[in-house]
């Protein structure tokens, strides 16, 4: 039996996906990809955007994860991904559990492997490229250099926090930054002089970079959003 695969798909950009990847889309009987809905109401899914150039939509099993702190609902979700894995799996499928970013990476997915692995099904993971990888990239940053250590935060930092960590020569990657985003201001506002580099929707059409205080100030940072700080 084909082990059950969890495929990182990367920041948002289709070409950025591995090679790997791609032969492992072509080939499975089903792909399981995660959607959410905006403010308007309309179901949008991300992972099916990255790909549909090598996965019809015949193949696709699309749930619609909630995008709340209330993780009861969540666990819902995640608990109809498990049996129906098992189920597939059971039947013979090739199944592929799609993954934004990198399913090592912050992603609670994790949940539904765990629960694979206890109960004897094996299951592999698929490395693709986190999305500050791809965001230091794209603005053509040296993301750690010489002595400098890399920390990366989930969300849950504070002002004191990253203040401590710049200050022990540390650049601060800080993911699910809407989660934070006061104590990023916070930090600003006390030390103009440190250089944070915003982003928005690394790898997509939509995607959006800043360096400038007043700018990441104005703004309200969306989900898809993460900046890398670093020491003065």
């Amino acid at each position: 039996m084909t082990p059950i695969t969890f495929l990182s798909l990367g920041p948002g950009e289709p070409e950025l996906l591995t090679f790997k990847a791609v032969k492992t889309l072509k080939d499975a009987d089903v792909v399981m990809v995660p959607a959410t809905r905006n403010n308007e109401g309309v179901m949008k899914s991300r992972a099916t955007d990255i790909i549909s150039e090598w996965c019809d939509d015949n193949r696709l099993m699309v749930y619609e994860l909630p995008m709340l702190k209330d993780r009861q609902a969540v666990s819902l979700v995640y608990d109809k991904i498990f049996s129906d894995c098992v189920r597939l799996y059971n039947e013979g499928c090739r199944i592929v559990v799609a993954v934004e970013g990198d399913v090592s990476i912050y992603a609670s997915i994790h949940y539904v492997m765990e629960r694979l692995e206890e109960a004897s099904i094996p299951v592999v993971q698929s490395a693709g490229i986190p999305s500050f990888i791809a965001a230091a990239a794209s603005a053509g940053l040296s993301l750690v250099s010489q002595q400098q250590r890399l920390t990366i935060l989930p969300g849950d930092a504070d002002a004191e926090m990253l203040h401590q960590l710049l200050s022990s020569n540390h650049v601060v990657v800080v993911m699910k930054l809407s989660q934070c985003q006061e104590a990023v201001k916070e930090l600003l506002r006390r030390n103009p002089q440190t250089v944070c580099h915003y982003f928005e929707n690394v790898g997509t059409p939509e995607a959006y970079h800043t360096t400038l205080c007043d700018e990441i100030q104005s703004r309200q940072f969306p989900y898809f959003s993460l900046c890398i700080i670093y020491p003065a």
